[in-house]
């Protein structure tokens, strides 16, 4: 039980901004538990000594403030501001009387017009008279709902006007605009920068003769700090002092390196920079001291890009495949994150590029396929992935503290990586380009050999995916692969439950049988079993979810446990577990049916 505060003249508490140890002093007993307490006597007709002390204590208790309510309402806000998720946010207000006002009065305005539209209508199964009869019908009804959609939005407005509430966040996602809509546009940004929001996320589908001009006022905006515009018009951005901005997403724009560079001067604490779908910028030189992570995704014509930001800590880079960009981060030394998608880096670019980041923990390359031969060696990298480099031929890997690794591919270029220390790893090999010779053969006694170095004492599992089947190591000592392409394998760490391990299995790919291999005295199958079968007629995992994006529970429809030896299933899956004679007898084995 937590110990109370003492609530005499000798203790004082003070708001402070630690407030999850305000949360933990301000428990106080309802009013009837009091009265029920000092009601209680003994035969003699007088007080108990319990009860008295019971009686002294809850008249102290009465004594001790609510911290929770002599909250500042900018740190509750604060507080809400960590919560993602709005249930949880919900919850809080159960805290105090005060703290259920303020989240009342606490909002995150997401304004989505898709979910106010249907799916798009597939038009062209019919003929020319039919399409332009359909079409005309369908334009019509988008109007209309975009119509009850702009209605929406101003009376959610005026409501929150009205009520004066405090909102955090505003979110507006258009599927279409025109210029009759820009004015309404405009004033719904103009009511949230006046209700000093935090947070402003505006995308306005754009064409050529159809753009919205993002308002400028907005750039004048002290409070935001995180903006994200997709598909307007920027303007000039002359004059920007978004003082408190330290995340910015601009998306789908046209925008010059001088805007840029106006952000970047007038933002001083400007850390989150993200750049996806842009298009004018040809050479992009970034010089900051506070920013610690940037994004640059498919920005079309960007030939170079430097960094001068000593203080970068995360950089992604997503190239286009028809425009060949440099990348210098030399100055970056305290890089600890990486991810490059660069299709014409090429070995000496890379090494000259690693060598630069003395603390990196995290390396992602993926599509890079000029690179050939590589060596990543470093004592302090964590995390390794290496997806879709087709002209790999060998990595050399010397990460002694690497805990997360991922290949995709159709070689082993990473022989010489040491898994011992891994934690976990994905290993998935795809289907042979058509380009290969017929004696292409799947690598399997080089992955044999590499599965067995993982160390069995870390209590790793296996999971093997190949088509419509699966099969579930418990431990890495007796391992049993299918020598074919089209192979999953996920080495899994020890604190994932076995609940996780069937979701990320399950959960979008629904096999026709499950293997279990395991010892002759694990009860590992019994639990398998019991955790699939035992799910419910109706499980009620997703009551709340549109029956697209329901969970695996509600798709399978009968679970079979049969012998090998014994099964009518028939195919060349089961065939191969057959003649799988070393372990045939620890292999538990379950036929799945699933809803179609």
């Amino acid at each position: 039980m937590r110990k109370r505060p003492s609530c005499g003249s000798e203790k004082k508490f003070f708001v402070t901004e630690k407030a999850t140890d305000l949360i933990a002093c301000t428990s106080r007993v309802p009013n009837h538990l009091a009265k029920h307490k000092t009601n209680q006597i003994d035969g003699n007709g007088s007080a108990c000594p319990k009860t008295k002390q019971s009686r002294i204590e809850v008249k102290a208790m009465d004594q001790c403030p609510d911290l929770i309510s002599q909250l500042p309402e900018h740190i509750i806000h604060h507080i809400l501001s960590f919560l993602h998720c709005k249930k949880d946010a919900a919850r809080t207000s159960i805290l105090s009387k005060r703290w259920r006002d303020v989240w009342f009065s606490y909002f995150i305005l997401d304004f989505d017009e898709r979910k106010f539209q249907n799916q798009d209508w597939k038009l062209h199964f019919y003929s020319n008279r039919l399409y332009r009869k359909i079409k005309k019908k369908n334009d019509m009804e988008v109007k209309r709902k975009s119509e009850v959609f702009r209605n929406f939005v101003d009376k959610t407005l005026q409501s929150h006007n009205e009520k004066k509430s405090v909102i955090r966040k505003f979110m507006l996602h258009l599927t279409s605009y025109d210029l009759e809509l820009a004015d309404h546009v405009d004033r719904w940004i103009d009511y949230a920068i006046k209700s000093n929001i935090q947070e402003l996320d505006i995308y306005v589908p754009s064409k050529k003769t159809r753009c919205y001009h993002f308002p400028q006022s907005v750039f004048a905006a002290t409070t935001i700090t995180a903006l994200r515009i997709s598909g307007c018009k920027l303007g000039t951005c002359n004059d920007i002092k978004m003082f408190s901005l330290r995340k910015l997403w601009i998306g789908k724009i046209h925008i010059d390196e001088e805007r840029i560079e106006n952000f970047i001067v007038n933002c001083p604490l400007l850390e989150d920079l993200r750049l996806i779908h842009c298009s004018g910028l040809k050479t992009l030189l970034l010089s900051n001291n506070k920013i610690h992570r940037i994004d640059i995704h498919l920005c079309h014509a960007l030939k170079k890009v430097e960094v001068l930001s000593p203080s970068l800590q995360k950089f992604w880079y997503h190239g286009k495949r028809s425009t060949h960009c440099k990348i210098d981060l030399a100055v970056c030394k305290s890089l600890k994150s990486l991810t490059l998608e660069d299709y014409y880096m090429k070995d000496d670019s890379f090494q000259n590029q690693l060598s630069s980041f003395p603390i990196l923990e995290q390396l992602s390359l993926s599509k890079c396929c000029a690179l050939q031969n590589i060596t990543i060696s470093s004592h302090l990298l964590k995390v390794l992935a290496l997806r879709d480099c087709g002209q790999l031929k060998e990595a050399d890997i010397n990460t002694p503290n690497l805990l997360s690794f991922e290949y995709r591919g159709q070689k082993i270029p990473f022989s010489s990586l040491n898994p011992s220390p891994l934690r976990e790893a994905k290993l998935y090999f795809e289907q042979p380009m058509l380009n290969y010779n017929d004696d292409f053969e799947f690598p399997f006694h080089e992955l044999q050999n590499f599965l067995r170095k993982f160390d069995n004492s870390k209590g790793l599992k296996l999971v093997v995916r190949s088509k419509k089947n699966a099969i579930i190591h418990e431990d890495l000592r007796e391992i049993l692969v299918p020598r074919n392409f089209g192979l999953k394998l996920e080495v899994v760490k020890l604190s994932t439950s076995l609940e996780d391990i069937l979701d990320n299995l399950l959960q979008t790919w629904h096999p026709e049988t499950l293997s279990i291999v395991s010892s002759g005295t694990s009860n590992f199958p019994e639990q398998v079993h019991k955790k699939i079968v035992d799910r419910g007629e109706e499980p009620d995992c997703c009551k709340y979810k549109v029956s697209s994006n329901k969970c695996w529970r509600h798709f399978l429809m009968n679970v079979k446990a049969e012998n090998l030896g014994d099964t009518e299933y028939k195919s060349d899956w089961v065939d191969w577990l057959k003649s799988s004679t070393d372990i045939v007898n620890q292999l538990s084995f379950f036929r799945l049916d699933w809803k179609q």
